[in-house]
């Protein structure tokens, strides 16, 4: 199965001690989607290569997703399916 890179908005808020943590996905359409819970956090590739991201397990609508930050970018992506 192959899989392509979506750029999206995160709204994120850091805590005292640095970390960091994703509350709101905001979608390429401007929908958002707020994070219910962070499940993990893990150093991990994602399935369309590239640079080590920092992958967030999170649940969103009763739903486990997965939600990279490429730290080196300062940018937030998820994985979408190809048809």
């Amino acid at each position: 199965m192959q899989y392509e890179k979506v750029n999206v908005g995160v709204i994120a808020k850091f805590d005292v001690d640095g970390g960091l943590k994703p509350l709101q996905i905001v979608w390429i359409d401007g929908q958002k989607f707020q994070i219910d819970r962070v499940k993990f956090i893990e150093r991990a590739p994602s399935k369309t290569g590239g640079l080590l991201t920092r992958r967030y397990t999170v649940i969103v609508e009763g739903f486990e997703k997965q939600l990279y930050y490429e730290e080196k970018l300062e940018r937030w992506f998820v994985e979408r399916k190809i048809k």
